[in-house]
């Protein structure tokens, strides 16, 4: 699927009917977007310097001269402005339309941007939405679910093309680069994040970067990867044996496997995604290896690798349907090996769908490369 500013199967509504509620909810005038993500999300823009100022009937977008054909080319539903200074330009509108109560997003601002902004918008009160922008993002239409699925398969073609160099002797980086250039070649925007590979011992860091390590026999290979194609991100996780592995190895596979089981099992609408979070949980603390699974079991995806909602123990989000949510369980043995499973799983009307197929049980990752 090739990249493009305009999402397919997205519904083209207006940013001011999309908004609308949250204006009403909050009693605002006006609301100003600035995140990017949310600038692409609501009107189709793919550049990195946006304005937008959404009243309850019409819609302005902000932009230099650097992004105004490309701004008009890609956004729907606003009329685009040309100016150098967006934020005093979307001020002077907004002190115009009589505008008293502007909703902003703070966490995407820094208190520098939030403080001039004050400065522009006198005699304006500011009001921090919080994530509710965001919020906007989390249930995905069926057009954002085929971007995410394609940039699922995208990734898993790269990966195995790349897995028969998971061999003794070849180092972690190799393969890390290996992987880059293969998702370039298939078509990808890029990596989603910086691609793990950690064989034995450094697979116990959640978080490792790929390193001058060379696979070794009997281990376990923790390799972490994801996409981004038409903006959208994939995000997926397999531990791959090199070779036959030790018992306990192959006992601690099998339990995060169960674990992951258990969390897709309870993933549907209406559960509050603290209990997903706990299914998994739970089963690696009957194991005894409760102390060796430290991060939470998922989180959303989207636009970002990295997004609401989230699937932990200090979750508040429920799923309903439309959430794409990653599950990804793990245990970490300090200087001897990780293991960690993960698949992108949308919630639908009465459970949840991967959409991520690359099968999980110990060593089947190696039989699907092989097209077993």
């Amino acid at each position: 699927m090739a990249s493009g500013p305009l999402l397919t199967g997205y519904p083209l509504v207006s940013p001011a009917q999309r908004l609308g509620p949250l204006l009403a909810a909050e009693r605002l005038d006006a609301i100003a977007v600035t995140e990017p993500l949310n600038l692409r999300h609501l009107v189709g823009f793919t550049g990195s310097n946006g304005v937008l100022v959404v009243w309850a009937e019409r819609a302005v977008f902000y932009t230099d001269s650097r992004y105004t054909l490309q701004a008009r080319a890609e956004t729907r539903g606003v009329e685009v402005v040309e100016t150098p200074d967006l934020d005093r330009a979307a001020g002077a509108d907004l002190e115009r339309g009589g505008a008293r109560y502007v909703g902003l997003q703070a966490p995407g601002l820094t208190a520098a941007r939030w403080r001039r902004l004050e400065r522009i918008a006198r005699g304006i009160d500011l009001v921090d939405l919080k994530g509710s922008v965001d919020a906007l993002r989390v249930a995905k239409t069926p057009g954002e679910i085929a971007h995410l699925t394609a940039a699922a398969r995208l990734a898993e073609e790269a990966l195995r093309a790349v897995l028969p160099r998971v061999a003794v002797g070849v180092t972690e980086a190799e393969v890390a680069r290996e992987f880059h250039l293969e998702v370039l070649r298939r078509g990808g925007d890029g990596l989603a994040f910086e691609t793990i590979v950690a064989g034995g011992e450094r697979g116990a860091l959640p978080h490792a970067r790929p390193g001058a390590r060379a696979f070794q026999a009997g281990d376990l290979v923790v390799f972490d990867f994801g996409v981004r194609l038409g903006g959208y991100c994939a995000d997926q996780t397999v531990t791959v044996p090199v070779g036959p592995v030790a018992a306990e190895a192959r006992a601690v596979y099998d339990l995060v496997l169960r674990a992951q089981a258990a969390a897709l099992a309870a993933l549907k609408p209406g559960v509050p995604l603290v209990e997903v979070d706990r299914a998994a949980r739970e089963v690696i603390r009957a194991a005894g290896y409760g102390a060796h699974f430290g991060h939470g079991t998922g989180h959303g995806i989207g636009l970002a690798v990295h997004e609401a909602p989230t699937v932990s123990e200090r979750s508040d989000d429920v799923a309903r349907e439309g959430m794409v949510v990653t599950v990804e369980p793990g245990i970490y043995l300090e200087g001897r090996f990780g293991v960690r499973l993960e698949d992108m799983a949308r919630v639908t009307a009465d459970g949840c769908q991967r959409l991520t197929s690359i099968p999980k049980e110990l060593g089947a990752v190696l039989d699907w490369a092989r097209g077993a």
